[in-house]
């Protein structure tokens, strides 16, 4: 069996897509993967990308690439000696957005619900459905193997009425675990770490959720 790709894409920078890579990688390592982290997008983009937290990680930090060009489609299949590719594009550049879903096995899109962007969500939808593969799904549909996921929740956030019927309408679900906004995914985003080399419980329980429902997902699928 090849590379499985998890493929996390915005088009709105820090909707915490990278948190949720590098947790994701570190998460997966621990768990018996060898992992690939991806960094698609222009380097000098902003600050906190996970070419940064790969630079001030030690020697277990998972193995890191920098794609500066809309070519991760092209480049990943040639790349041998890992189990899970995982990629981080968030940015503006839609062909960048284009390359990582067609490399994607499974695309996640963070959804931040009290500052989520209805147009760019939409367009990341509209990416979705024009690019990746499409999948059978029980009901013998064809859908994208693709999920939302809900980034930087707070107690008292909720999601806009046109962003909810936005994803609600998408041909696509969510995932029922998600992240809520932490210091200690802010500190371990800083420090080259997860939250796992924290004392926050709490974070750890999110992370775990999140890997063992991707898991699952991709199990169905066959991957």
């Amino acid at each position: 069996m090849g590379m499985t790709t998890i493929g996390l894409v915005q088009r709105k920078d820090d909707v915490g897509t990278t948190t949720i890579a590098t947790n994701l990688a570190v998460t997966l390592r621990n768990r018996g993967d060898s992992v690939l982290l991806v960094d698609a997008g222009p380097q000098g983009r902003q600050k906190g990308t996970v070419r940064d937290w790969s630079a001030t990680g030690d020697s277990q930090t998972p193995e890191t690439i920098g794609v500066d060009r809309p070519v991760v489609h092209e480049k990943l299949p040639s790349i041998e000696g890992f189990d899970v590719a995982i990629i981080d594009a968030t940015g503006k550049l839609e062909e960048m957005t284009i390359s990582a879903i067609k490399a994607s096995d499974l695309t996640l899109v963070p959804v931040q619900p009290s500052t989520a962007d209805p147009k760019k969500v939409g367009q990341v939808i509209d990416c979705i459905e024009t690019h990746q593969a499409p999948t059978e799904a029980p009901s013998n549909e064809r859908r994208p193997a693709a999920r939302f996921v809900i980034s930087r929740a707070t107690g008292s956030s909720k999601m806009g009425e046109q962003i909810q019927q936005i994803v609600s309408e998408a041909p696509f679900g969510r995932l029922d675990a998600g992240t809520s906004q932490r210091v200690a995914y802010a500190r371990a985003l800083g420090e080259g770490a997860s939250v796992h080399e924290t004392g926050d419980k709490e974070a750890q329980a999110e992370v775990k959720a999140i890997t063992d429902e991707i898991e699952q997902i991709l199990r169905a699928d066959g991957q």
